[in-house]
């Protein structure tokens, strides 16, 4: 029973610890105080960095629990699980994904020596909403406590964050007019 609590609380955990760097990734591009980006960058980073360290102990549990059924290959391969294929499935892709922008994250100083490089890795490195939105659905769909209300509270919590974050960020894209010049 203590390996299935674990494997609970190590997936809420690390969804908690994804959403605010996904939140703070949105937030930390903006224009603003490079004392507040320094800060919030480094915040970024460890929560992605703790963030994964508990998603393998999420799935190294989960594993490690012989009623989950989830099996070596189906938390390895997407779609091949014998408990909840699909959700399974969606949450590997995310840990994936994950792993690859936070692999693109610390090789970024040697990725993007140009602007065309910048451009092509803040792309690739978008690419952790995808990861934060499977890893959502995942969660909510194969998760056994999804119908408990302070569970759905976590989620609607960390879905208002990231779309928070990402809404905040966005209108800033928007060129700012002052006396016929743009900002």
């Amino acid at each position: 029973m203590s390996v299935w609590l674990t494997a609970r609380g190590a997936g809420l955990s690390a969804l908690i610890l994804l959403t605010v760097s996904t939140a703070l990734g949105a937030l930390v591009s903006m224009r603003g105080r490079a004392s507040r980006r320094y800060v919030a960058q480094y915040v970024h980073r460890v929560c992605a960095g703790l963030g994964l360290a508990v998603l393998v102990l999420h799935v190294g549990t989960v594993l490690a629990d012989s009623y989950a059924g989830v099996g070596v290959s189906g938390a390895l391969v997407p779609f091949t699980s014998g408990y909840r294929a699909t959700a399974v499935g969606l949450g590997t892709i995310a840990a994936y994904v994950f792993v690859g922008v936070a692999v693109l994250g610390l090789a970024r100083g040697r990725v993007a020596g140009s602007a065309r490089a910048v451009k092509a890795w803040r792309g690739a490195h978008a690419l952790a909403y995808a990861g934060w939105g499977l890893a959502i659905v995942h969660g909510f769909a194969a998760g056994t406590d999804s119908g408990v209300g302070w569970v759905r509270a976590i989620y609607l919590a960390c879905i208002a964050a990231v779309i928070g974050a990402l809404a905040t960020r966005l209108t800033q894209l928007t060129p700012v007019r002052a006396q016929g010049v743009l900002k």
